[in-house]
Formats: C-alpha cells, structure tokens, sequence
C-alpha cells in the first residue's frame, strides 16, 4: 500500500486536535474556510469506526461548524464522507455562500450555491502560504 497522505505529519493547517480527529483546513480554498475532519488512525471504512470515534466526530463536526458560523456565516453547510482520493476516513466540512465573502482583502464566490459545488478543473483557489496560515489562525481564535 502507498503512504496515505492523511496519516502524514504535513495534512495542511491543522485547526484542532482531539483524541480521536485532527480538524484541517483544505489547501484549495474555493468555498471559504473549506476543511475536513481526518480520523487519527488508519482505517478506510466508516463503519469500522468505534463509538468514541463516533462520538467524538459529532463534537467536532459542532466545533468545526461554529467557528466558520462566527468567523464567515456561512448560509449552509455539506457534510461528506468521499474517500475518492484518499481511501482513510475523512469527513469534509464545506461552508455553503449565497454572496461572496472577503478574507484579507480577497473575494471568495460559491458560484455554484445553492446546487453542487463545483470540483472541475478550474475550481482550486489555492491561497499564498501566509494567507493559508492567517486563515487557519483566524478559524482557531473562532469559538
């Protein structure tokens, strides 16, 4: 098996560490303040997680949820386990815009909202390093 990049030190700006998830911010900030919540151990099916896993993932699901409710108000939220690309359990947290929202003096749309997302060619916004940074920063101080 290949190395799975979600059990990497190096996942992205990590939000939040709890016993059993890491909170992550995305690199491609296409929808503001896209993450996901990565499961701290290595498995590839969502039904082989345990109860506290499960229990867990439901506070973070709210923690996460609430700081991008306070840092962005986000007008809706999809919750989704894909495990296309990365086959270890992950569930993304992708804040949904019915207008366009400024972080730092740069404009985010949802061109898609309220329908699906867009996850093409042309979708990435990938941001400067720093920018990445402040954006994790600004999502921690959320509570």
């Amino acid at each position: 098996m290949d190395a799975c990049p979600l059990c990497a030190p190096d996942l992205g700006p990590i939000l939040l560490t709890s016993a059993y998830w890491q909170m992550v911010l995305n690199r491609n900030q296409n929808l503001l303040g896209k993450g996901f919540l990565a499961l701290r151990r290595h498995i590839e099916r969502v039904p082989d997680l345990t109860p506290d896993e499960w229990q867990d993932l439901h506070a973070q699901i709210a923690h996460m949820t609430a700081r991008l409710e306070a840092a962005f108000q986000p007008d809706h939220f999809n919750y989704v386990f894909l495990q296309n690309q990365e086959r270890h359990v992950h569930l993304h947290v992708i804040p949904r815009y019915a207008a366009a929202r400024s972080f730092e003096g740069v404009t985010f749309t949802d061109p898609g909202y309220p329908g699906h997302y867009v996850t093409g060619p042309g979708s990435e916004h990938l941001l400067s390093a720093a920018l990445l940074d402040r954006l994790a920063m600004t999502l921690r101080e959320m509570t």
